[in-house]
């Protein structure tokens, strides 16, 4: 079963590539995951956390370099639309396996946006900005894609944390924090980049990050409040 995830998974990231998407997408998500723990010589801490749900963030939807038909390009490796009885908002779907598109939040109360030049709707979520910010190009299984900075990524994980009303997505994250906070304790680089990100958040930002490291990463607990 694992082995076949990651089959799809490359299948996604393939078609998206050679559709020319790719270059306007970061992949945020336990998805990361894995390509963090190549990244870091396979460590322990970072905990294989994956689901079926992979979630792409478009970068930024009012300046999109290139008009590409992703909902064309996911239909024909044999995604379904699937269509929000309350909203416009689709997502993707094959063999159990979600795709959803992600937008931060913008000028407005929208709760999903539609992104013509992509074909594609996404949900409006806040604090996505900071996978937009910190974002860096990697690459996996042969394929340039791009991922929040794993100090970003685990921050950001802080934040929505505290936010969760889905209980088993508010441990998951937890989880991830928890691994992730060990593993930036262990790499000084990874230690003063999480500072240096975590400085330039908003005062509001730091102080629910804070209260979560408090109780989940006595190791990030540290380091942020040195």
């Amino acid at each position: 079963m694992e082995n076949e995830q990651f089959e799809i998974f490359h299948k996604i990231l393939e078609k998206l590539n050679d559709s020319g998407s790719l270059n306007e997408l970061i992949l945020i998500g336990s998805w990361c995951l894995p390509i963090y723990s190549k990244m870091y010589g396979g460590n322990t801490e970072i905990q294989m956390l994956r689901t079926k749900d992979i979630d792409f963030l478009v970068k930024n939807p009012k300046n999109i370099y290139k008009p590409v038909n992703i909902d064309l390009a996911l239909q024909e490796i044999g995604f379904e639309p699937t269509f929000d009885a309350t909203s416009v908002l689709t997502k993707y779907d094959m063999n159990g396996f979600d795709i959803e598109f992600l937008s931060a939040r913008m000028r407005g109360n929208e709760r999903v946006i539609k992104i013509p030049q992509l074909s594609i709707t996404a949900q409006v979520l806040s604090y996505m900005e900071i996978a937009i910010k910190y974002a860096m190009e990697t690459e996996y299984m042969g394929i340039k894609l791009k991922i929040p900075e794993l100090p970003a990524y685990t921050l950001h994980k802080a934040i929505v944390q505290t936010l969760r009303k889905n209980d088993a997505k508010k441990e998951k994250d937890a989880a991830t924090v928890i691994g992730l906070g060990r593993l930036i304790a262990e790499l000084p680089d990874l230690q003063s980049r999480t500072l240096q990100i975590f400085n330039e958040f908003p005062k509001s930002w730091q102080k629910i990050t804070l209260k979560m490291v408090k109780i989940h990463s006595p190791e990030l607990n540290g380091l942020l409040r040195n």
